[in-house]
């Protein structure tokens, strides 16, 4: 996986970056709390999407997986940063 912050990611990329916010998230602030709380529902959805579609997902469902990943990686780094101040 890339370290540069708008680098295209696959789709595993993604959930293994979700997974790793959620496992942090207990430690940041409300208002990072907040903010997964709004974004993880975005990445159920377009999970239940993916299995849906199987095969033909990856060509039909790739612009929303970079925007969702964009949401996650953006996400991931205000994290990061703000358990760094703590």
């Amino acid at each position: 996986m890339s370290n540069e912050p708008f680098a295209s990611l696959s789709w595993n990329d993604v959930r293994r970056l979700a997974e790793e916010v959620r496992v942090k998230v207990h430690l940041a602030g409300m208002d990072l709390k907040d903010r997964w709380k709004d974004l993880e529902p975005e990445l159920h959805d377009f999970e239940e999407k993916v299995r849906a579609a199987g095969e033909k997902a990856e060509a039909t469902l790739s612009a929303q997986a970079e925007a969702i990943g964009a949401g996650v990686r953006k996400f991931a780094q205000e994290l990061r940063d703000s358990l760094q101040k703590k």
